[in-house]
């Protein structure tokens, strides 16, 4: 089956400005500059440029203000400069920001904001070559009249289940201030799920206190692949809220955070197995997942730590074809450790621990990224251990020439004892082996080595950064604890890119992926063609979706990542 999937959200280039540092100085004045620089060339045909103007509204100089840790009157800080052109790039509306200080008369400085829009229009269709044709369709905008407000609606087909409906609504700048308000509701072919959150992430370690409140419910069945046409499903609901904040200890760059918050997970997996094909439910002979798993009921006080030792390095075209990177620099390590308390309403008398460690490295011409997220229950009654999850990943990168950018990753995936369905695979988008988005094998733990190789190639009319690569994948499979579990042998794919960054200096990068099986499964595909849309400019690296799915719906995956 052929699928093509779209989605348009690009990013615009932006001119290196030159400034006098930060010194001291009184700031008489902040100006902001806001614009899509890149829509310039179109704007030449006046047909194009209204259709631009049509579809985009520039973000207002006020929603920038707002992110801005300096105003008129303040002594000018380099520190809080910088930081602020961070945390203006790190919102999802913002391609490019960048911080001019222009010297004025007697002294005093004015600060010249300069801000690049990412493009607005959320756009995604899925199609196949086979019936049902039209599969997939998002519509949206990023940055709603300019506020800083995402707001999309989705619609699945879902034969031979119902259709799928979802929006989301996201609103960057909550009731004027920096937090963010989440609204999300899906109703999926097999099930349903919805999230309500406010959050004052905590953006820099120039502020002191940071916040959270969530409440949700997810709805669905997890499966098990047994062949192309059906998999073994156990339904699983489960209901999470969490409330709590961290503040600052100790000075900026050097630091730590302290925190607590109270959380609760429902968790009720069903009680029988099925088998869902092609052509509905059916009744399943075989009966692996009855019995395995049982419910849960927790609420929990927990304390939240972390410690960092972290700067930030600007680099280019390291994980954007030649976009701005705010790369971390140095060590953070975070955790969570968690008590069930009955007066909260547990049932489950357990202690929870996570943590997360990170560590970057960065030269003129290659740079280095771990990070490491790991958490586990323990069952006070039994005195034993379960619900152990890891995730963890390494990426090099190397610098050949400013045109020629190779890295090396390597992955590993893993679960053991867990108290609701799970599984890993080789097809999944983002931890599994491309060229392998067939593969119906189930394992519970997985390792992944990646190597990527690209080279930019052209910027046509300014209107898109495009490069071409190659790639090697390797990885394999340990059937672990799981139902249906396989340990599988090192399987490989090779294959060749074609990258797009549209408009230019986009953090997002397109991915036409090519991919040939050197190694393929029994009756596996040896050839994939895959299309994606990332940002892995981000300060934390994804999780792999199958790993995402199955932590404690409360638990940060980062202390300093907690709050978002």
């Amino acid at each position: 089956m052929a699928l093509l999937a779209l989605a348009l959200h690009g990013a615009g280039a932006q001119q290196t400005l030159s400034h006098t540092p930060c010194m001291g100085q009184r700031i008489d004045d902040v100006v902001i500059y806001t614009a899509a620089p890149t829509a310039a060339p179109l704007r030449r045909v006046r047909a194009l440029s209204n259709i631009v103007s049509a579809i985009h509204t520039t973000t207002h100089p006020d929603v920038v203000r707002r992110f801005m840790m300096l105003e008129p009157g303040d002594l000018c800080d380099e520190h809080r400069r910088s930081e602020s052109e961070r945390i203006l790039r790190a919102q999802p509306f913002i391609a490019e920001a960048q911080i001019e200080v222009l010297p004025d008369s007697d002294g005093y400085v004015t600060l010249a904001v300069h801000t690049t829009d990412e493009v607005a229009l959320v756009l995604g269709i899925a199609a196949s070559t086979v019936s049902p044709q039209f599969r997939f369709l998002r519509v949206g905008d990023a940055n709603l009249s300019g506020d800083g407000v995402y707001l999309a609606a989705d619609w699945r087909n879902g034969a031979p289940f119902r259709d799928g409906y979802g929006l989301k609504y996201v609103d960057n700048l909550f009731t004027g201030r920096p937090y963010t308000l989440n609204l999300e509701g899906y109703q999926t072919p097999l099930g349903s799920n919805w999230t309500v959150g406010a959050t004052h992430p905590y953006y820099t370690d120039v502020q002191q206190f940071a916040w959270r409140a969530r409440v949700g419910a997810n709805d669905d069945y997890i499966q098990f692949r047994n062949d192309d046409n059906s998999s073994h499903a156990l339904r699983l609901s489960r209901n999470f809220f969490d409330v709590g904040g961290i503040f600052r200890v100790g000075p900026q760059g050097r630091f730590g955070l302290v925190g607590a918050s109270i959380s609760g997970d429902d968790e009720r997996p069903g009680a029988d197995q099925v088998l869902i094909t092609t052509r509905g439910f059916a009744s399943d002979s075989s009966s692996e997942l009855e019995g395995r798993y049982r419910d849960h009921r927790i609420a929990r006080a927990n304390l939240l730590w972390g410690v960092r030792d972290v700067s930030f390095a600007r680099v280019s075209g390291f994980d954007a074809i030649s976009g701005t990177q705010d790369l971390a620099v140095g060590f953070q390590l975070g955790s969570m450790l968690g008590r069930s308390l009955s007066m909260l309403g547990a049932r489950d008398n357990d202690t929870f621990l996570s943590g997360d460690l990170y560590a970057g490295a960065a030269g003129r011409n290659n740079a280095l990224r771990v990070q490491i997220q790991a958490e586990g229950r323990h069952d006070n009654d039994a005195d034993d251990w379960d619900g152990i999850l890891m995730s963890g990943r390494a990426i090099q990168y190397y610098k050949l020439s400013p045109q020629h950018t190779s890295t090396l990753s390597v992955e590993f995936s893993g679960g053991w004892r867990q108290r609701i369905p799970f599984n890993l695979t080789l097809s999944d988008p983002s931890g599994g082996l491309r060229g392998f988005a067939s593969s119906n094998t189930p394992g519970g733990q997985r390792l992944v080595a990646r190597l990527d190789n690209r080279l930019f190639i052209a910027r046509p009319f300014n209107l898109a950064d495009v490069a071409i690569g190659a790639f090697a994948d390797a990885g394999r499979l340990w059937s672990g604890e799981i139902p249906y579990g396989v340990t599988t042998p090192v399987y490989s794919s090779v294959g060749v890119s074609l990258l797009g960054a549209v408009p230019v200096r986009s953090s997002r990068v397109w991915r036409l992926d090519l991919a040939y099986a050197t190694r393929r499964e029994t009756g596996g595909h040896r050839f994939e063609l895959r299309v994606s849309n990332t940002d892995k400019t981000t300060f934390f690296l994804a999780e792999p979706s199958d790993i995402g799915a199955t932590r404690e719906r409360t638990v940060p995956s980062s202390v300093f990542r907690w709050p978002q």
